[in-house]
């Protein structure tokens, strides 16, 4: 690099002009991504986000042949490696920058950590969002048989198949920023997701009834036992945030392929497979399929539940951020777009005459709605509104930060499961873990999660463009105030940036009761943007500064929550 060596330039008044001059431009730049009405404690939390999500970006390295095969001329590995670990992944082989989930904490990859970073990411670098959505696509990391790695240490654990999602949030993003559609990014990232879609349908539908397991899901200890290892009670567990999951990437996937019809209509072509393989998750899912219901019929909600080695089936009456993931699964198509509604209807009454459908089938088309949208989901209106009284409760999920991980319910009910001598009972755990389970510091046991919640707000305004104005909840759960789902969504919007932003009093719930980061003026505009946070306080816990999907919160901001999700393509 080379340097001037005027006078001029050597000056600490010339450096100071400088810096002054890209504080500026960096003032301008950050400007414009905001809101215009934020506060400015409100830009300042947004500004951290995007400085804490680009701080935790590495470089990372690694070649899984290589490493198997050991350095040359040094002495070979011992042959065991060979069976070790990630060894059926020899295609691997990484170069590049990736946006990690906490440079000091996590300074590894995890598949569904990453798609949340790319679409906080997608607001100030669109290009580099892209290709970050698309570098576990690629052909030497995601699997030949279509498997996303999840994270270093294991390739073949599976997440939640999230990556879809991202492509579309990060592609239409870019589209309200530049005002053009970069088709070439999503058709790429279609062909990679379709082929992962595939391998979920092929590995984790072992009995081809639309019942997904995939074990861990980075919920971590939400479940009753590890999802990872082998039922103490025999059987097999049927996970119905596995099944939701893969509902939801199918919806996506549908998404996606509507928009890339509108260049060219050989996509058309997928939507009747995508409603098809709908139809067959939603029926596991809504219903039930041979011995597995997932929905609870006493309980109204869903639950996991173990098919018993005898043929009968027990479900896990345990109230979990896993039976909110079917909401995830559902999208809203303006009627306006004609042609795209026709030949989904026409794919739904070729399905419906195929299968015999009867009165118990799900129908897949909700009904009702103000007749601006048509929306294909899941799940309908009674369970929409079985779970939103849950969900809007704040004796159950609703806390004052965001939803909780775990019904509140459990504090006082905790769910227990006796076997063979054993109790393993899940109980309302708002702050840390109480169990060793995946390391003690993680826990979905009450503590609310920025990812999840982001996807709530999402689908919220997901119904509210189809069901409109006259669909209302009382809101919280009990009161006697009814309002629409924006209207719930913009409020739960405001409650999760709260988690950040300083309140009347000039608090930041982040803090917690820590006098000192709340009141210094030398730590108290220094924000830590942490893994996830208590279940009645809002204080920060787990890595201190896991920005990553965290920093989902400068999108909620950026758009003032409902903003944002009321444009998207799907539900223009």
């Amino acid at each position: 690099m080379c340097f001037a060596t005027t006078d001029t330039v050597r000056t600490p008044e010339y450096a100071d002009a400088v810096l002054a001059d890209r504080r500026r431009e960096a003032d301008e730049f950050y400007h414009q991504v905001a809101a215009p009405d934020l506060s400015d404690d409100e830009r300042l939390v947004q500004r951290q986000a995007f400085a804490g999500l680009l701080w935790c970006k590495q470089f990372y390295n690694y070649a899984v042949r290589r490493w198997l095969k050991g350095d040359p001329d040094q002495p070979p590995p011992p042959r065991e490696r060979w069976s070790a670990r990630n060894h059926d992944w020899q295609h691997f082989a990484i170069s590049d920058v990736i946006l990690m989930p906490d440079a000091w904490e996590y300074p590894w990859f995890a598949a569904w950590d990453l798609a949340f970073h790319c679409v906080a990411m997608a607001l100030i670098d669109p290009d580099f969002a892209k290709a970050q959505v698309l570098v576990l696509h690629g052909s030497t990391a995601q699997h030949p048989h279509g498997q996303i790695p999840a994270y270093e240490w294991k390739f073949g654990d599976t997440n939640p198949p999230v990556h879809a999602w991202a492509a579309w949030q990060v592609y239409q993003l870019d589209q309200l920023r530049s005002g053009v559609g970069d088709f070439d990014f999503l058709a790429t990232a279609y062909r990679s997701a379709t082929l992962n879609a595939m391998w979920w349908l092929n590995q984790k539908d072992e009995t081809n009834r639309g019942v997904f397991g995939g074990g861990f899901l980075g919920m971590d200890n939400i479940g009753v036992f590890d999802r990872d290892e082998p039922l103490p009670t025999g059987g097999e567990l049927a996970q119905v945030d596995g099944t939701a999951w893969m509902a939801a990437l199918i919806f996506h996937l549908l998404e996606m392929a509507i928009e890339l019809s509108q260049t060219d209509p050989s996509y058309t072509d997928m939507f009747s497979r995508w409603v098809w393989d709908a139809w067959l998750v939603a029926n596991s899912l809504e219903k039930g399929t041979y011995r597995v219901s997932f929905w609870n019929d006493e309980t109204n909600f869903y639950h996991d539940v173990i098919e018993m080695p005898d043929g009968t089936s027990k479900s896990l009456e345990v109230f979990s951020i896993q039976a909110i993931v079917p909401l995830f699964a559902a999208i809203a198509i303006p009627t306006s777009a004609t042609e795209v509604t026709s030949i989904l209807r026409n794919c739904l009454g070729a399905l419906a005459k195929t299968y015999e459908h009867t009165d118990d089938d799900v129908k897949l088309v909700m009904s009702g709605g103000d007749g601006t949208h048509l929306m294909i989901g899941v799940i309908h209106e009674d369970r929409l509104t079985h779970i939103l009284r849950r969900l809007l409760d704040p004796e159950q999920f609703l806390s004052p930060n965001g939803i909780r991980s775990l019904s509140r319910y459990h504090r006082d009910n905790p769910y227990t499961y006796h076997i063979d001598g054993t109790d393993y009972v899940v109980d309302y755990q708002p702050a840390e873990s109480r169990s060793r389970m995946f390391g003690g510091n993680s826990n979905w046991r009450g503590p609310v999660w920025l990812p999840t919640n982001f996807l709530v707000v999402q689908a919220l305004n997901s119904y509210a463009r189809f069901l409109g104005d006259t669909y209302r909840v009382p809101d919280p759960a009990g009161s006697a105030d009814e309002v629409t789902l924006h209207v719930v969504a913009d409020r739960l919007a405001r409650q999760l940036t709260g988690l950040l932003v300083r309140d009347e009093n000039g608090r930041r719930a982040v803090f917690g009761d820590n006098e000192y980061f709340q009141t210094d003026p030398h730590w108290r505009d220094l924000i830590p943007f942490h893994e996830y946070f208590d279940g009645d306080s809002g204080r920060g816990l787990g890595a201190s500064h896991q920005t990553g999907w965290t920093a989902t919160v400068a999108v909620l901001l950026a758009f003032r929550g409902g903003l944002y999700f009321r444009r998207q393509s799907s539900g223009l």
